[in-house]
């Protein structure tokens, strides 16, 4: 694997344990899965967190950033050569450690957990290659891959549908997943009908440029391709009636929640507030984009 990578994994490594300090956050993501959940088949240089308390928006802010305050302290506490940004208008903290970098983002929409984050140790593979030990909480499976399904399908990321190649061979569609999915999809600022019918991109120099390098598992590009349609096909024909038309009251603004009860969450009430504002302001495209939505989900 590209020693570029190891060194930002290394990093990240040593500076997790004052982040674990702090019980408000969970994580999620590509670290989460493949450095936690799995066995270190790729290298991930990021740590995504959840804040898994659901609050009042200013004061949910003033908690996630003084928090980070605390995590930054403790690491230059913890080695002096780690330089520590803290940008507080979108909750992350910048890593620089002689010219490695690595990120520690909150996710300032996406607050909340639809199953209990579960305290997880690092992978085998990654103790002993870094020679180091920790553990973190990581949010439900539902939750982990139903934001990782989200992204993937969204940005096409080789890194993306990598981690979802393996969940398919692995886990498998599951409908604990496919509820983590439906929550993404109903928390994204996205389209449903883009996300489960995507416009297929050509991500030949992101694979080449931000993929190859960091996984210890082969990897194609053909098999990127076909893991995407896969995925597109699997998630399409899981849906039920009864997902079909909470994913459709929902975006005609008169959310089922009789059938998944999402309503508590931000991420959830900021997608209904952008649609009836849409809605108000382009009517004619908005109806466009729910009959597209009646075509996809009648396939």
């Amino acid at each position: 694997m590209n020693n570029a990578y190891t060194k930002q994994v290394k990093l990240l490594l040593d500076v997790l344990p004052e982040v674990a300090k702090e019980t408000c956050f969970a994580m999620h993501g590509g670290t989460a899965i493949n450095l936690f959940v799995r066995d270190m088949p790729r290298l991930s240089v990021d740590i995504d967190l959840t804040y898994v308390e659901i609050a009042e928006r200013n004061e949910t802010l003033e908690g996630i950033n003084a928090a980070l305050m605390r995590i930054k302290e403790r690491i230059e506490d913890l080695r002096p050569s780690i330089r520590v940004q803290h940008k507080e208008k979108v909750c992350k903290l910048q890593l620089d450690e002689y010219g490695v970098m690595i990120k520690i983002e909150v996710n300032m929409v996406g607050r909340g957990l639809i199953g209990e984050a579960i305290k997880t140790p690092l992978c085998e593979a990654a103790q002993e290659q870094f020679d180091v030990f920790c553990a973190m909480p990581i949010v439900s499976l539902a939750q982990l891959y139903g934001g990782k399904i989200c992204a993937a399908l969204d940005r096409q990321h080789p890194r993306d549908l990598f981690d979802v190649k393996l969940m398919l061979d692995n886990e498998g569609f599951t409908d604990e997943i496919k509820r983590g999915v439906l929550f993404g999809l109903v928390s994204s600022n996205r389209p449903t009908f883009e996300l489960l019918n995507p416009h297929l991109l050509d991500q030949r120099m992101a694979f080449e440029n931000q993929f190859e390098g960091m996984s210890a598992i082969e990897f194609s590009y053909d098999e990127y391709e076909a893991t995407r349609l896969q995925l597109i096909e699997t998630i399409q024909s899981s849906l039920n009636e009864s997902d079909k038309a909470f994913l459709l009251s929902l975006t005609g603004l008169e959310p089922d929640w009789s059938i998944y009860d999402f309503q508590v969450f931000p991420s959830v009430k900021w997608k209904l507030l952008n649609l009836e504002k849409f809605k108000t302001e382009n009517p004619e495209t908005y109806r466009q984009q729910l009959n597209e939505l009646d075509k996809v989900l009648a396939q």
